[in-house]
């Protein structure tokens, strides 16, 4: 059985990884909204069922606003989203560097890739973004 503890200061990202007996992998973390892509440590492997919870907090992609993990809404095809055809400021994830897809509020799905879990904001202007959105993952091989 295997707990590390993951602090992150410069991106004030906190990660806990939990390895229990090898049938899962449990991330809780926040995902900063200025910060891009996150890495959460997990490395997922094809076929691998990958759940991804929204807990708490809201971020925004512009000053003033307050979002969950669904986003904005907007125009999902405005140059300033990564994901085209989703919510604007929605949470999302990429395992390595394969496409990236929505996550949302909860997302349960086998995966067809291998590679690391990154998640972030559906965004791609991210200097004035603000807040964070907390995260739980886990992976079930």
């Amino acid at each position: 059985m295997i707990f590390a503890i993951v602090l992150g200061f410069a991106s004030m990202a906190c990660s806990v990884i939990l390895d229990l007996g090898g049938s899962a992998e449990v991330w809780t973390g926040e995902v900063p909204a200025r910060l891009g892509w996150i890495a959460t440590g997990l490395e997922v492997q094809a076929g691998d069922l990958v759940s991804i919870t929204y807990d708490s907090g809201a971020w925004s992609p512009w000053p003033g606003g307050e979002y969950d993990a669904l986003g904005f809404g907007g125009d999902p095809r405005c140059r300033c989203n990564v994901l085209k055809g989703v919510s604007h400021a929605a949470l999302i994830g990429r395992i390595g560097e394969n496409e990236p897809f929505l996550v949302g509020t909860d997302f349960r799905r086998r995966i067809a890739e291998q590679g690391e879990l990154y998640l972030g904001i559906n965004d791609v202007d991210l200097q004035d973004n603000a807040g964070a959105l907390r995260v739980s993952v886990e992976v079930h091989r």
